[in-house]
């Protein structure tokens, strides 16, 4: 019997909570939901003692309280190997989530496979991920989709993409993300990845220089996800570049039409209520250069976090900056730090550089001359975005790892009299100064 004709609705069943009504027989089992996903599969040569002391049988209690659970069986022959072997050959075909999650794990819910898929996606779209392309020739690979995530030189959001995806794979779901290859140290250690979902498969690298096809790029949906993607034009022009003897590309092509063609679910619990007069803001905000001799106009707001005064910037168009007055007073303790002497251009540079992400890269430290409207005040001063701002307050790269742990745990206690940087760096964990700004200046 081929295993993939196998239909388990039409096996015999019976409810979880009539397990005294199974036979005694050597069989694989089934567990699963009212929805007909299997939850969990397993061999035995006696079926009805194996789950009279079941080892799963509390857990799967909790979930029949929600969804009805039903127990299925292939009777088989009790030959321990054969049934092992065949076991092993379902748990792969149906990739169950308990099979997957350790007993001691308390696992609360089962995460559709859908629904793991499109978190994952989406996490992914916020790390600037693109769609490189489509190859849906079936030889020894199954139909695969291509996408890059962006690194440079030996940076890059390879440690993001590693926890987001390892988060993932904790889910009791039947989606796994698999890491199949890690680049050396000295080359960055970034990460290749790879899933499969309904036969197709999605891998997942590392690409220099994607930045710089984000501009021109397009946008497609994967399982009904929207992320940045290679147009036919940028992928004909690399492909075109590509050695003719290169079998891999041969069926590759930008992709169209989304090949997992499923609904986006709602995530409520990811949908913050708005709050009235707040603004969103966006994550570049890069000013062009004044002509000479002029100055740039803007308004400003102050924000209290904690005691700690910040003053924002805001230019016409509802762009938001911070002063490098204020980022230099509140990690080095002084209001006016001489542009030339303290080298602000070159240390906010470096500052950049080391933060973990690629984000900020070519981001144009300029000293330029600032009038405020309100009350004609003229100032020099080095002008951040706001959301730069937040990205180096927040960082914790250059802690030790024993108090990076515990900052990103809250298991930090903060020194009252510590350094004003610690906490605002504290709050932002949890917080964003964008929920602060207003409409007015009320």
């Amino acid at each position: 019997m081929l295993l993939e004709n196998l239909n388990i609705s039409e096996l015999p069943a019976v409810d979880l909570l009539e397990k005294g009504d199974l036979p005694n027989c050597a069989a694989i089992y089934f567990v699963s939901d009212s929805k007909g996903q299997v939850l969990y599969i397993g061999r035995t040569v006696n079926l009805v003692k194996h789950w009279r002391e079941h080892h799963r049988f509390n857990q799967l209690k909790r979930f029949n309280r929600k969804t009805s659970i039903s127990i299925s069986w292939l009777s088989y022959t009790n030959d321990i190997n054969t049934l092992s072997a065949l076991e092993n050959e379902l748990i792969k075909l149906y990739k169950p989530p308990l099979n997957w999650s350790k007993l001691v794990s308390p696992v609360r819910r089962i995460t559709p496979v859908e629904t793991a898929l499109q978190q994952s996606l989406q996490q992914l779209a916020k790390s600037n991920t693109m769609i490189f392309g489509f190859d849906p020739i079936a030889d020894e690979e199954p139909p695969t989709i291509y996408l890059l995530y962006p690194v440079l030189g030996k940076r890059g959001i390879s440690g993001s993409i590693r926890s987001l995806l390892k988060n993932i794979n904790k889910k009791a779901s039947a989606l796994k993300w698999k890491e199949y290859h890690t680049d050396s140290k000295s080359l960055g250690k970034f990460g290749y990845w790879e899933t499969e979902y309904n036969g197709i498969k999605i891998d997942l690298a590392p690409a220099q220089g994607l930045i710089n096809f984000m501009d021109d790029s397009t946008r497609r949906t994967v399982a009904g996800v929207e992320l940045m993607a290679f147009s036919y034009k940028q992928l004909e022009i690399l492909l075109a570049d590509a050695p003719e003897s290169n079998k891999e590309t041969s069926a590759l092509g930008a992709l169209e039409d989304d090949p997992i063609p499923i609904e986006l679910a709602n995530h409520p619990q990811s949908i913050k209520p708005q709050r009235k007069h707040v603004v969103e803001v966006e994550l570049w905000e890069e000013l062009e250069p004044m002509p000479e001799g002029e100055a740039r106009e803007m308004t400003r707001q102050f924000l209290y976090v904690d005691g700690i005064e910040i003053e924002v910037c805001i230019n016409p168009n509802g762009k938001y900056f911070i002063r490098h007055n204020v980022y230099w007073w509140i990690n080095h303790g002084r209001k006016n730090p001489d542009p030339e002497r303290n080298c602000i251009a070159i240390n906010l540079q470096e500052a950049v550089d080391r933060l973990p992400t690629i984000r900020w890269s070519g981001y144009r430290f300029r000293l330029e001359t600032i009038v405020f409207s309100e009350d004609d005040v003229e100032v020099e001063s080095i002008l951040l975005p706001l959301a730069m701002f937040e990205d180096l307050m927040k960082d914790t790269s250059k802690f030790d790892s024993k108090l990076r742990e515990e900052i990103q745990s809250g298991e930090y206690k903060l020194n009252p009299n510590g350094p004003i940087s610690m906490k605002l760096c504290l709050w932002l964990q949890r917080n964003s100064l964008c929920s602060l700004l207003q409409t007015n200046n009320s």
